[in-house]
């Protein structure tokens, strides 16, 4: 740990490169044990930087942006998957909506944020049920 560089920060509480990789862990949902195996470290060093208000509102904060970027790529694949079983591109046990209540879940049921993210997608339903028959058999 001598070779490190070391952050101050204001409360005096030392940021390292191990810290702040071991502050990563922790939100991703490591344990202690493997983060310490990891690292080199004792897992009493990681209890003792969670004792730090500062170390542990980072790992909180990381923890939330970890969260949401999580979620936000489910809603990415079930859009995706939404758009491959309207083109008729991927067979699946579910149906649309049940993808759409899917979506709705992953955003806590923000009507905004489910309208935004389908309203392409219904777009080009009805651009699809508007085409004329001849459009159609070429596109086939």
């Amino acid at each position: 740990m001598s070779q490190e560089r070391r952050f101050r920060i204001s409360s005096g509480f030392q940021w390292t490169p191990t810290r702040s990789q071991v502050a990563v862990g922790i939100a991703k949902g490591l344990t202690q044990e493997q983060l310490a195996r990891e690292h080199k470290i004792t897992s009493r060093a990681i209890r003792k930087w969670l004792a730090e208000r500062e170390f542990r509102e980072e790992v909180d904060r990381l923890s939330l942006m970890i969260g949401i970027a999580n979620r936000a790529e489910r809603l990415r694949i079930a859009n995706r998957v939404i758009q491959q079983k309207v083109n008729e591109t991927v067979q699946t046990d579910r149906d649309v909506l049940d993808w759409l209540k899917f979506a709705q879940s992953e955003t806590d049921g923000n009507t905004e944020q489910i309208v935004a993210a389908f309203a392409e997608l219904l777009g080009q339903l009805t651009d699809r049920s508007e085409e004329p028959a001849d459009r159609k058999t070429e596109a086939a």
